[in-house]
């Protein structure tokens, strides 16, 4: 059976949370400012410049980013800022992601040039080579860096910033409240599904 977007989303988050909670647990305040600062970029015309990745990295890392949330019939990582998340988040105390990232730009360029004789990036790629390219990947540390940071970005809480106007909120079917009772998370859908 093939998930749906909604359900493979729902899953992506969570396991992107899993294996992100020792980053969270490090520097909370650094997610909440990056989150701010996405939302923010995201109101500007023209946008903001990059306040940690070159323009270069900030499109290639956008490039992997659109790629793991891809814009479809729904808002993908592009709408909901995710990029600005990224670049923010890296700002602060998350240098040795930093240089994992940078080195993940690079490989994943010689990698397009492999697949694509005279390509110099990954985003200059159509998005099936994307795809084949991440594939190849998809188990090393810096693609579970950046489906962390994408899924964060995406689907943290727009009150502080990120996932502009809720657009990860929507995909997944998630419904905001002032307050939440037991069950939690994905059963609060089932709940709610089941009534």
């Amino acid at each position: 059976m093939i998930p749906s977007r909604r359900s493979f989303l729902a899953s992506a988050a969570g396991a992107a949370a899993g294996a992100g909670i020792a980053w969270l647990a490090l520097d909370w305040g650094t997610v909440d400012e990056a989150l701010a600062h996405a939302a923010s970029a995201m109101e500007q015309r023209p946008l903001p410049p990059f306040t940690t990745l070159t323009p270069d990295e900030a499109r290639e890392l956008a490039a992997v980013a659109a790629r793991i949330v891809p814009t479809t019939a729904t808002p993908g990582a592009t709408e909901a800022g995710v990029i600005y998340f990224i670049d923010r988040a890296l700002g602060k105390e998350q240098g040795r992601s930093l240089k994992l990232l940078r080195a993940g730009v690079a490989d994943l360029a010689r990698r397009a040039a492999r697949r694509k004789p005279g390509a110099t990036r990954f985003s200059a790629l159509a998005a099936a080579e994307q795809d084949a390219v991440l594939g190849d990947v998809e188990r090393g540390e810096f693609f579970q860096a950046m489906r962390f940071l994408t899924m964060v970005g995406m689907f943290g809480d727009p009150s502080w910033g990120g996932n502009r106007e809720a657009v990860g909120w929507k995909i997944i079917g998630f419904e905001h409240r002032r307050s939440y009772t037991p069950p939690f998370g994905w059963y609060d859908a089932q709940v709610a599904r089941e009534r």
